[in-house]
């Protein structure tokens, strides 16, 4: 089954996300994603930042609680997670972008989509940082800086770090991933994934 993916054009990225959902069993789905099959087993719920999605099988519709569409760029994240989830267990070991398969090829535009404006938000604000992140259900991590990890989708953890500056030294950031990403999220959308989270820990503030 072909599983390439871009962001380039959103629609037709849409529809093989949505083709590739449908070729795959539900139930085998919900096992290796963590999420939850309804009885009659047409739907998965998925949380997204604490947010439930259901997502409709096969048609692929992803739409709220309330029954509103998600927007066309969340619709594809969660599509591709339940399509790419093969049920590894997370490791607890942290790696950096670059790390993920063919994330050297992209490093420029997730540090322009996410490092760069995460620390723009919250490079001078570590305190409002740590309240966002516990705000969405993240926790601290005991590592080197301010490090919280927020629960993206049930098994894409994703940890926020600020080093805070003084004068001899400017305040750095970075985004880590969980060793077993790959087998959860295409590479590319790890490079969209943290502006989302930045935007809902903006909205805390």
């Amino acid at each position: 089954m072909e599983k390439k993916r871009s962001f380039f054009n959103l629609e037709e990225t849409l529809k093989q996300a949505v083709e590739n959902f449908a070729a795959l069993d539900p139930a085998e789905i919900a096992v290796n994603a963590g999420v939850e099959l309804s009885k009659d087993k047409l739907s998965l719920k998925v949380t997204f930042i604490q947010q439930d999605f259901l997502v409709y099988h096969p048609g692929g519709q992803v739409k709220t609680r309330e029954g509103e569409d998600a927007s066309i760029y969340l619709a594809i994240i969660i599509l591709h997670y339940l399509v790419t989830a093969d049920g590894k267990p997370l490791t607890g070991r942290w790696i950096a972008y670059r790390h993920l398969p063919g994330g050297d090829i992209y490093i420029e535009p997730f540090q322009k989509r996410a490092v760069i404006p995460f620390l723009k938000t919250f490079g001078d604000r570590p305190a409002d940082f740590q309240k966002a992140a516990l705000a969405l259900g993240g926790y601290q991590l005991d590592i080197s800086g301010i490090s919280m990890v927020i629960p993206v989708l049930p098994r894409v953890p994703v940890c926020f770090t600020i080093w805070p500056g003084d004068e001899e030294i400017q305040t750095s950031a970075n985004i880590l991933f969980d060793e077993a990403a790959p087998s959860y999220l295409p590479t590319e959308d790890y490079a969209h994934l943290p502006a989302i989270v930045n935007g809902a820990m903006k909205g805390k503030y």
